[in-house]
Parts: structure tokens; C-alpha cells; sequence
């Protein structure tokens, strides 16, 4: 996939507005982001929605993440190989198909998740922007949302 056009400044593409603030942005409210998930499927993204609000202690936060992106039975459950497993979906060994547009993360109730397991959280979403950027450096879009 190219690099974003100059023509999409004007534009008011989310996944633009996403990319340019750091690939994890906010979306509050059901409606919006039930808008925002069928633009980005008809632009050709895959869509993965997680619910974080009902991760209660991180290894059920590993579990959801290496199921919703197959992650190699080898993943070690814990941040630094949720880390390691991210890269190789940045690079779309696995998780999605570089064919496609992207892959967006939905991580719905992270706040609640954040309420529960703050420092886990906030590595998370370090991970989260960290792994978007890689991912551009191949031409491949890596976006999360947290609602």
C-alpha cells in the first residue's frame, strides 16, 4: 500500500487522521465508532474488534490478542513478546494480508482495561504506536482505535 497523498490532508480520511496522530487514535460512542468500522471495511481494511473492557488481568489481554491474530503457539504471553508477535503483524506475516488496504484494531472499553491494569495498559498502547510506525516503514498500515 503507498504512503497517504497529499490529497488526503483535505480529505478527512480516519485512517489519515489516525496515522498522522501517532496510528492509536480515540473514538467515543457506539455510533461513531460503528461508522468509523464500516468506512474502514469498504476502504478495504480488515476490521479486529477486541474487547479489552472485559480483559480483567493481562495474560486474558495476551490470550485475545494471539487468537484474534494467530499468533504462533511459541508466543510467550507477556509484553515483551506481545511486542515481538506485533512486529511480525506489522510486517504482515500474520494477523492480516498485505493485500488488504490495512488492519485496524478495535480495542472497545480500553478504558475500563486501563482502569483495572493502568501500567499494563499504557504498554499496550506504547506497543500499539510503536508497531504502527514499523509498519509504515514497509508501506503497510497498522491502525488501532481505542473506544
Amino acid at each position: 500500500m503507498p504512503a497517504f497523498s497529499t490529497d488526503d490532508i483535505l480529505g478527512n480520511r480516519l485512517d489519515f487522521e489516525i496515522a498522522r496522530d501517532g496510528f492509536v487514535g480515540r473514538l467515543q460512542g457506539d455510533a461513531a465508532l460503528r461508522n468509523a468500522e464500516t468506512w474502514l471495511r469498504r476502504e478495504g481494511y480488515r476490521v479486529i474488534e477486541l474487547d479489552a473492557g472485559a480483559w480483567r488481568e493481562a495474560m486474558q489481554m495476551h490470550i485475545a490478542f494471539a487468537i484474534a491474530l494467530q499468533f504462533p503457539s511459541h508466543f510467550g504471553k507477556n509484553l515483551d513478546a506481545l511486542n515481538d508477535c506485533m512486529s511480525d503483524v506489522a510486517e504482515a506475516d500474520y494477523g492480516w494480508d498485505a493485500t488488504e488496504t490495512g488492519l485496524v484494531l478495535i480495542l472497545a472499553g480500553f478504558d475500563r482495561f486501563a482502569q483495572r491494569l493502568p501500567r499494563t495498559a499504557d504498554h499496550v498502547q506504547q506497543i500499539l504506536g510503536r508497531q504502527g510506525r514499523y509498519a509504515a516503514l514497509f508501506g503497510n498500515r497498522l491502525l488501532t482505535i481505542l473506544s
